[in-house]
């Protein structure tokens, strides 16, 4: 009887971790791989020395994950001056194609990346193109597919997110890394990063539709524009996973 029961309970056990398992996975991932308009940079709050970051509830992702509610999951993997695949000559540690793989690996299983990255690459050191700056997103996008997932973690869907314009007179900000050509080039981007994602078949969002910079310094997000990406972003991935 003490043998049934054990086996019995152990039946138990695994139905019950199978459940929590099926449960668990019921929850989609979705893992937001961006700069510092992804991590939440506060220009007004840096500006009057009061905050460098907004909280979770106001930055794009979090909002983005109260709009969706528990049966998503919001990862945020965002770093300020991180480009596509450009190694900045002044600071470190910033090429999004070295920390893709990390962040892949550590998220996993995952049900989309959503890769809103472009401004950095737009910096005056740089002097890219709009067509040179699509193509390291797609660099991004190919390592997404190429990386070797591990069993039971499907490849991905992924979101191409092309970023909110540059604002005229960014280069009137102090020790500003823009300038005019960067505005010009963030107007070019959307068209290429969209050719982009219909040849590697990924869904597209333009960032600049939805929101603008903050005229404080004519890079980051205001607390609206964080709003408002969101919810074109909600509106997006519920269209990309509608059965």
């Amino acid at each position: 009887m003490m043998a049934e029961s054990a086996n019995g309970a152990s039946r138990h056990g695994e139905r019950g971790s199978r459940e929590m398992e099926e449960g668990a996975m019921s929850v989609r991932t979705v893992l937001c791989f961006g700069d510092s308009n992804t991590y939440g940079y506060d220009p007004e709050g840096v500006a009057s020395g009061t905050r460098f970051r907004y909280p979770f509830d106001v930055r794009w992702p979090g909002v983005l994950q109260g709009l969706l509610g528990p049966e998503w999951r919001i990862v945020e993997e965002g770093l300020c001056g991180r480009t596509t695949v450009h190694r900045d000559p002044f600071e470190g540690g910033l090429c999004g194609l070295d920390d893709i793989s990390v962040a892949l690996a550590s998220a996993q299983p995952i049900d989309c990346v959503v890769l809103m990255l472009g401004t950095n690459d737009m910096k005056t050191c740089f002097n890219l193109s709009a067509n040179d700056i699509a193509r390291g997103i797609e660099s991004l996008v190919l390592a997404v597919k190429r990386f070797p997932w591990a069993v039971g973690c499907p490849s991905p869907k992924v979101l191409i997110v092309s970023p909110p314009h540059v604002g005229k007179g960014v280069d009137k900000v102090v020790l500003s890394s823009f300038g005019d050509h960067s505005v010009r080039v963030s107007h070019e981007v959307a068209r290429s990063y969209r050719v982009i994602a219909e040849e590697q078949t990924c869904a597209f969002l333009d960032a600049a539709g939805v929101c603008d910079p903050s005229p404080v310094d004519h890079i980051h997000l205001t607390p609206e524009g964080h709003e408002a990406l969101a919810h074109a972003v909600k509106g997006t991935l519920e269209e990309l996973f509608r059965p």
